[in-house]
């Protein structure tokens, strides 16, 4: 029990340990995270930031094309203050003006001429972005997308609906066009920092549609859904539902010396605990076995023997089937101490129960239950004959000489039995009836050999 009791607390330790051990390893991959989501923070506050400054400049670009109000576009107009827009944000790879949705100018013009003259309208990919700014009448971010001219790059739309006098409504004016601001996806990212892999990170930008349920790889490293990324969302003109997201190369970090430690010590921990178990309950079961043992024949003692009377009395009651003992006492036992110490009485003590545990069976009990006074208790009614046959056996094996130093001791003792509950109702009666019993066939012996010698009187040999 005590081995039972210390495996299972060792193995709860072991299980304790490892649940501790998850818990400091989610601890780890959560500071992980937060230190991820700090670094896609700054990412993040990098390419709002940019965004943000081309859409300011794409608003003072719609104010400059609102004094075209009733009078036709030169594409020459607007140059001056293209090229400023274009030196003062790195970012911005040209801009577009589309009067009536149709292109008429671009700066710069090198490289963007099969551009000029696309209507939106029939270009299925930009179309969208372009008709949502028109009726929204708020800026459109898009993208990517690819370009006429070649190449793929992010669109900052913005309609431009110029006042017909001071102060008049947004929602009166006419439209009169859309300004494109065409981002430059390469500088865009280099400037917020996003890299196909970057500090062991793998980063992207990815929008979200139909409510967030479909994700769409817009800028950087393919992230697998399963991976478990961490987010952050973008705050950007025209309600854009994107965000930033990152997984570390390498997995999230999820060892450490916190975790050995914590493994280490709960495995010691656990040691010592089914340790001290084991000790402990070795202990309460040594105090039991001497409180209910014979200290110098290790048999049962009163108390043990009364214990497991009880049990069968019980179990009589609801069986029917009783039990047998039998009193067994030593003839003349003090000459033995006197002749030959008691060192050597100590000794007949020990064979004598050891010969009448050899005669029992397992789960029969055997218990000293005074000086020289032993009990057998054997589970079971017995008939009259083999009452007889036994106690025969028992007197036969415990009458054998015995030997010690080279001295052969002769030894004789009177048995008496009870039935339970054939001769007594209750323990204490049966108790009283089979040691009457035994000094009765004690008496019998006495008169019937007057004068054999003695217990302890040595013979030759």
């Amino acid at each position: 029990m005590a081995s039972i009791a210390a495996v299972f607390c060792f193995f709860v330790g072991i299980a304790l340990t490892g649940y501790v051990g998850l818990l400091v390893r989610g601890e780890l991959v959560y500071h992980h995270k937060s230190d991820v989501i700090a670094e896609l923070s700054d990412i993040r506050a990098k390419l709002e930031l940019e965004i943000s400054r081309a859409v300011a400049h794409g608003l003072g670009l719609r104010d400059f094309l609102g004094e075209f109000q009733g009078d036709p576009f030169e594409p020459d107009d607007f140059r001056n203050i293209a090229t400023e827009l274009l030196e003062t944000n790195s970012s911005i790879r040209s801009i577009g003006i589309a009067p009536g949705n149709v292109l008429q100018a671009v700066y710069p013009l090198a490289s963007n001429e099969s551009a000029i003259g696309l209507d939106y309208r029939s270009n299925a990919a930009q179309w969208p972005a372009v008709e949502q700014a028109m009726r929204s009448r708020e800026i459109v971010i898009s993208g990517p997308v690819d370009l006429v001219q070649g190449g793929r790059a992010l669109l900052i739309r913005i309609p431009v609906y110029p006042a017909g006098f001071t102060s008049q409504p947004l929602a009166e004016r006419s439209y009169w066009g859309v300004a494109t601001l065409v981002m430059d996806e390469d500088k865009l990212l280099s400037f917020a920092g996003i890299l196909p892999v970057q500090d062991d990170l793998r980063v992207s930008v990815v929008s979200r549609a139909d409510g967030g349920s479909t994700e769409t790889l817009l800028y950087g490293s393919e992230i697998p859904e399963e991976s478990d990324p961490v987010a952050v969302p973008l705050v950007l003109p025209g309600a854009v539902a994107w965000e930033l997201l990152a997984y570390p190369e390498g997995g999230w970090q999820s060892a450490g010396k916190q975790v050995w430690i914590t493994q280490f010590v709960g495995s010691v921990l656990a040691l010592v605990f089914s340790v001290m178990t084991f000790l402990l309950i070795s202990e309460i079961y040594r105090a039991r076995s001497i409180a209910l043992h014979d200290p110098l024949t290790g048999l049962a003692n009163r108390r043990l023997l009364e214990e497991r009377m009880q049990q069968l009395a019980a179990m009589c009651e609801r069986s029917g089937v009783g039990f047998e003992i039998f009193y067994l006492d030593l003839d003349a036992f003090k000459p033995v101490n006197d002749n030959y110490g008691h060192s050597v009485g100590d000794q007949l003590l020990i064979e004598i129960g050891q010969r009448l545990q050899n005669q029992t069976r397992e789960y029969d009990t055997v218990a000293r239950v005074g000086g020289d006074e032993f009990i057998v208790l054997t589970p079971g009614s017995m008939r009259q004959a083999e009452k007889e046959t036994f106690t025969a056996r028992l007197a036969e094996r415990v009458n054998a000489v015995f030997e010690f130093s080279g001295t052969h001791i002769d030894i004789r003792a009177s048995i008496g039995s009870a039935s339970y509950p054939m001769d007594a109702a209750t323990i204490s009666d049966l108790l009283r009836i089979a040691d009457g019993r035994m000094y009765a066939q004690k008496a019998r012996s006495k008169q019937a050999a007057p004068n054999l010698p003695k217990g302890g009187v040595p013979q030759a040999g």
